[in-house]
């Protein structure tokens, strides 16, 4: 099926050069939050990654039915890009289609609230349109954030490094100043994930938390980045002494995860290098969002843990 031209209004959405459908039913679970400001040659989507919120993956999964229905021509020209997975890693759900070939919302919403898979996940199990899902992260970054973030949910006030100033007196990084350090860190790879993609597919769909895109940090927390950064490198010409250095680096079975950090790591956030590529972006947060509830949030923890127990 063709794409209809259409005028620029608020039933729309900006995909590549075209307008495309954005129906009042997918506004309703796919919410406008923010359009890119700066001079572009195209346009993406970019959808909030609900994490923890059962409740925002399942209005994802319905407003990409709502959305597709409205836009039946974009289906074959789609892609996922998804946080959380190594970078142009395939990810499969044959295995759920395997399982049940024809599942109903309702046991969608269920295994949504599992936590083991995504809205996006769940459109393609269930409409099976061939829609190819692939990582974006850099795979050593996002090990390392994904041992801070489980860290941090289990103890807000856990210990990065302990140091001291030049006059001897003792002080404590927080990790969630380090864990901080690392989402920015991993948008460079993110981006050049999208940006490639948008060579390829005239929708590649980022599913990404807003922290990635926008850093919303102040600017004394953001000057942490540097120092935090080269106190992990020092560490990587240390050895099993490297470790040691850390009161984090032994809480699960890979000591040296710090390993993965580069020197100078860049920490822009994704609007800075969509800008830079002349791509701008719509960004959708999907109803619920952030309406987590303490079993999903439990659920969500036993997840990392399990992940980080490896």
């Amino acid at each position: 099926m063709s794409h209809e031209a259409l005028a620029e209004t608020g039933d729309t959405i900006k995909i590549g050069t075209d307008n495309y459908k954005f129906t009042q039913e997918t506004q309703q679970l796919l919410i406008k939050s923010y359009v890119s400001k700066y001079q572009k040659d195209t346009s993406v989507i970019i959808i909030n990654e609900s994490h923890d919120s059962s409740e925002g993956h399942y209005s994802l999964f319905k407003g990409l039915e709502s959305f597709f229905a409205s836009n039946p021509s974009l289906v074959k020209q789609t892609m996922f890009l998804s946080e959380g997975t190594t970078s142009n890693q395939p990810i499969s759900i044959q295995a759920l289609i395997d399982e049940e070939p024809h599942p109903t919302d309702d046991t969608i919403r269920q295994v949504l609230q599992s936590h083991m898979i995504t809205g996006y996940m769940a459109y393609e199990w269930k409409h099976q349109d061939g829609i190819p899902i692939i990582g974006i992260e850099d795979e050593g970054l996002y090990a390392l954030c994904r041992r801070f973030a489980s860290l941090c949910r289990e103890n807000p006030n856990a210990i990065f490094q302990h140091r001291k100033y030049e006059d001897g007196t003792e002080y404590d990084i927080p990790l969630l100043r380090a864990w901080a350090f690392l989402i920015a860190a991993r948008n460079k790879r993110m981006a050049q994930t999208l940006v490639e993609h948008v060579r390829r597919y005239s929708n590649p769909m980022l599913f990404a938390a807003w922290d990635h895109i926008k850093d919303r940090r102040p600017p004394f927390e953001k000057k942490w980045d540097k120092h935090i950064n080269r106190n992990l490198v020092s560490a990587q010409h240390m050895g099993l002494m490297g470790a040691l250095m850390f009161p984090w680096s032994m809480t699960g079975e890979d000591w040296f995860l710090f390993r993965n950090v580069p020197k100078d790591s860049e920490t822009f956030d994704i609007d800075h290098y969509l800008k830079l590529a002349r791509i701008g972006y719509t960004f959708l947060n999907p109803k619920g969002a952030e309406n987590a509830t303490p079993q999903d949030e439990e659920n969500y923890k036993r997840i990392f843990r399990a992940q980080r127990e490896k």
